[in-house]
């Protein structure tokens, strides 16, 4: 009972910090991507998450079920704002490396981003590993 409490916990507080912390930014002060890539995120039937590039379609990586708390998290809360503002039409999300260090999560469609070095850099690197992973096949 500790584990999945634990894990739930982790995940609530990264989608309260990400829904508290996203805002609706100009383009024009956020510093140019330097490396981007569009994601798609899929639940398996084992509780797990299946990660793919949106261009390719070729998988990325998983996430284990019980695991990656804050990645899951983050990739719920933004898809979870993209369902609610567009019923019906899955948006990839963005995964940007700017300019001056920045790892951002951006919703193409709204716009909004949040800068992921605010939640400290083991959460930075988890999707800095998406973001720099070589596509695994289809």
């Amino acid at each position: 009972m500790g584990y999945g409490f634990g894990l739930l916990l982790s995940v609530v507080l990264a989608f309260v910090v990400l829904s508290a912390n996203r805002t609706s930014r100009d383009d024009a002060a956020k510093p140019d991507a330097v490396m981007a890539r569009d994601i798609l995120f899929s639940d398996r039937l084992d509780g797990g998450i299946a990660i793919r590039d949106a261009t390719t379609g070729q998988m990325i990586g998983e996430i284990a079920p019980g695991e990656g708390g804050f990645v899951r998290g983050a990739l719920r809360g933004f898809t979870r704002e993209q369902r609610l503002a567009n019923p019906g039409n899955e948006s990839p999300i963005r995964l940007a490396a700017l300019e001056g260090g920045a790892l951002i999560l951006e919703d193409p469609v709204s716009g909004k981003w949040t800068d992921l070095r605010a939640f400290g850099a083991t959460n930075v690197q988890s999707f800095a590993e998406i973001l720099f992973r070589k596509g695994e096949g289809k």
